[in-house]
């Protein structure tokens, strides 16, 4: 094997699926057994994985099972091999001696005392089961059906339901489509179960007058004509959006009772999907957040599930947009027992708690130029809360989170953890117990279980990376610069080449998401959890970068997530894309003491986002920009979703988007420019590049353009083949070297 393709050989294990066998505990994620306070997570091996159970109340674990005596039952009922070390099983469900578990389509249950394993049936992937399992909630020609597991009969709730008018349903535009077409998969009805199983809620989500976005499936799977995708899907300024009423269901009598207000705007995501919809602790209520298009206008609902009756309890205003958490995602509002709603707010620039009363009166709870991130738990008799904050201590790094509490009457904010380190929170269904992994980008994490006081109760896993590093990974470095404006602290990764020689010099790659609703600057160890960066390096992987022998740098400018909101705000107040000029600004001041940086050799790469931002960038700045890879690009906003844009830059009245559309600087392209997409992608769909390369043409521009038959948002179709290329494109143009006739393996689809 030629030296460069040893070194795409490296590059390949620096993927997560092929990283996961050189990192050993690199993450718990806890399965809570209902809503008691024993769990159930997989421990990475390195060479496999295997079961455990942690009972909170005693502080102790355990092997979930005989792993070798279960993969026999498994192999004698299913009749294939299955390997102990590397059961595929999930929804893993702890029982009275007994373990229920789905292994493939297939769900059983194996007795613990004889290892005797019985199939149940076929895993039913379109349902929502209760809390207890006794219920399951499926759709079927818009309307809901309630099936008893015990009987296998079915109930029809509602008649009513028609196509665009359905109960249950996602939004067509973040439906996903093409991947459920293309894996053959249903989605469930989206409801929210009460704990105790008796009732569920719903809503009737109304598309009727969204307008539609059209896909040409080119290559269908089975051959045949090109097949046409039309599906709801609204843009920036359109005149409907989608919108939604909420219902309550009985289990028991399937009677309803419909929430008594006007339908609530849920432009993208549903509330439900967002964990924006729950039960009260009684749970005799539900509540809702809501906003109106571009989150100006936001509240929180009481819904009595018994009348239908709706009260508005909190509501906030902004010229901005309101966030409920520091990313798109997170929800750190909280209803008590008490009445009282503990609320999340930026309303003084930076994310901090208040109590808002049943007297009307409000108690800020938190205050000062720092962020808490999320709340963990409360302990409603000691009046406390526990969460995450960041930046709370002065000399720390603002964006690492450390445990911090605060009583619910106010006063002093007391620091839990001062280590350094990043704290991912999962706290158990009562929050008495809340399981802790730590960690730093250059640190493996190590996995604790804490009390709602922050005490440690038990030591779960320490992860050992011996292998990573073996392998040539080395973590990359910190550092903070000045943004473009000469003031605002920006923060950046460096990850070195695998085979750095400070002597000489290599060419650099600017990995880049620009935001608005997340960072991307890795903070945690690979593989270890912790803040949401979804497409931002969904695909990115700049170790894999750095094994092909780049410099590879992740600059989080102004404009993204996880400061202020004025630091945030930069992707709307300036009306241009900003981050460019802070990543030019990032890495010339990295290269002031890093020789070894080549800025005549400067290429950048993105997805989505990073698509958009990528391109943006090379035609920006041209003179510093060499090569760019854009994929998946949402190349002009007034193309894509109405939440995205109107949320965080501007309704269409008070934003220039065609300034901000890639197509307004193609005359500036000179550097080497390849555009990627998949054309099935029904998020950012291939029409933005499409419209790029019509304005590349217009203008007279040499480009290069790949589009993948089949392929979504996610690039599940040939994604390989999609690493491979963009890989190539910078070893070729970048690195000035010839590819190697390399073939990646092909990459698992995880779900």
């Amino acid at each position: 094997m030629t030296d460069l393709a040893t070194r795409y050989a490296k590059a390949e294990s620096m993927l997560p699926h092929k990283m996961k066998r050189l990192i050993t505990s690199f993450n718990v994620v806890p399965s809570w057994v209902g809503e008691g306070e024993t769990f159930c997570y997989r421990k990475h091996t390195g060479a496999g994985h295997e079961f455990v159970v942690v009972d909170a109340e005693t502080g102790t674990k355990r092997p979930a099972f005989d792993h070798v005596r279960l993969a026999a039952a498994l192999s004698a009922v299913l009749e294939i091999e299955v390997d102990p070390t590397a059961m595929p099983l999930a929804e893993l469900e702890l029982r009275d001696d007994a373990v229920r578990l789905t292994f493939g389509a297939v769900q059983l249950e194996v007795a613990l005392d004889s290892y005797t394993a019985t199939v149940i049936g076929p895993v039913r992937m379109d349902e929502a089961p209760s809390p207890d399992g006794r219920w399951a909630v499926l759709q079927r020609d818009h309307n809901l059906y309630l099936r008893d597991t015990t009987t296998d009969v079915e109930r029809q709730l509602t008649t009513d339901g028609v196509d665009g008018h359905a109960y249950g349903g996602m939004n067509d535009q973040v439906s996903t489509p093409v991947m459920r077409e293309n894996l053959g998969i249903s989605i469930p009805p989206i409801v929210v179960w009460s704990p105790d199983s008796t009732r569920f809620v719903t809503h009737r989500l109304d598309q009727r007058a969204v307008e539609m976005m059209h896909l040409v499936r080119s290559s269908p799977f089975d051959g045949g004509r090109p097949r046409l995708l039309s599906y709801r899907y609204a843009l920036p300024g359109d005149e409907h959006v989608a919108s939604a009423e909420f219902f309550v269901f009985d289990a028991v009598t399937g009677e309803s009772v419909q929430a008594k207000c006007e339908p609530i705007n849920m432009p993208f995501v549903p509330a439900i999907a967002y964990g924006w919809v729950w039960w009260s602790q009684d749970q005799t209520k539900v509540y809702w957040l809501s906003n109106d298009r571009g989150d100006h206008n936001v509240a929180l609902h009481q819904f009595d599930a018994d009348t239908g009756e709706v009260t508005v309890l909190v509501e906030e205003s902004s010229s901005s947009h309101i966030l409920y958490g520091p990313q798109q995602q997170d929800r750190n509002v909280r209803t008590l027992s008490t009445g009282e709603v503990l609320w999340w707010s930026q309303r003084t620039g930076w994310g901090h708690l208040y109590l808002y009363r049943t007297d009307g009166s409000v108690t800020t709870l938190t205050s000062g130029d720092w962020m808490v991130r999320h709340v963990v738990t409360i302990d409603e008799q000691a009046r406390r809360v526990v969460f995450t904050a960041g930046g709370h201590d002065p000399d720390a790094d603002p964006y690492l989170q450390q445990l911090c509490s605060v009583s619910l009457n106010g006063g002093e904010v007391t620091a839990i953890t001062a280590d350094g380190l990043d704290h991912a929170t999962t706290p158990s269904p009562s929050g008495r117990f809340f399981v802790d992994v730590t960690s730093r980008w250059d640190t493996p994490p190590h996995s604790v279980l804490r009390d709602r006081t922050g005490a440690v109760v038990l030591e779960l896993e320490r992860s050992d990376a011996t292998a990573l590093y073996a392998a040539g990974w080395a973590a990359p470095e910190r550092a903070v610069v000045k943004a473009a404006d000469g003031v605002t602290d920006i923060y950046c990764a460096v990850y070195k080449p695998f085979d750095f020689d400070p002597a000489n010099t290599y060419p650099v790659l600017d990995c880049i998401y620009p935001g608005p609703q997340i960072s991307c600057a890795p903070l945690r160890f690979p593989l270890s959890g912790g803040t949401f960066t979804g497409a931002a390096m969904a695909f990115n992987y700049p170790e894999a970068y750095a094994a092909l022998g780049f410099v590879v740098v992740v600059v989080d400018g102004r404009g993204a997530a996880l400061r202020s909101q004025a630091f945030q705000d930069h992707a709307r107040v300036s009306g241009n894309a900003v981050f460019v000029d802070d990543h030019v600004a990032a890495i010339e001041q990295l290269a002031e003491d890093r020789p070894w940086m080549d800025l005549d050799r400067v290429g950048i790469y993105g997805y989505s986002a990073g698509g958009y931002a990528s391109a943006r960038a090379i035609l920006q700045a041209p003179d510093f920009y060499k090569v760019a890879v854009s994929s998946a690009g949402n190349h002009d906003n007034r193309i894509n979703h109405s939440w995205w844009g109107e949320k965080f830059f501007g309704l269409t009245s008070d934003f220039d988007f065609g300034a901000q559309a890639n197509v307004s600087l193609a005359d500036n392209l000179t550097g080497k420019l390849l555009l990627i997409h998949g054309e099935m992608d029904d998020n950012a769909t291939p029409h933005h590049t499409m419209r790029l390369v019509d304005a590349l043409i217009g203008a007279n521009k040499d480009f290069d353009l790949l589009i993948i038959p089949n392929a979504d948002h996610f690039m599940m179709v040939n994604r390989a083949y999609f690493l491979r290329r963009r890989w190539d494109y910078f070893v070729q143009h970048l690195l000035g070297e010839t590819p190697p006739p390399y073939r990646l393996d092909d990459v698992p689809v995880e779900l």
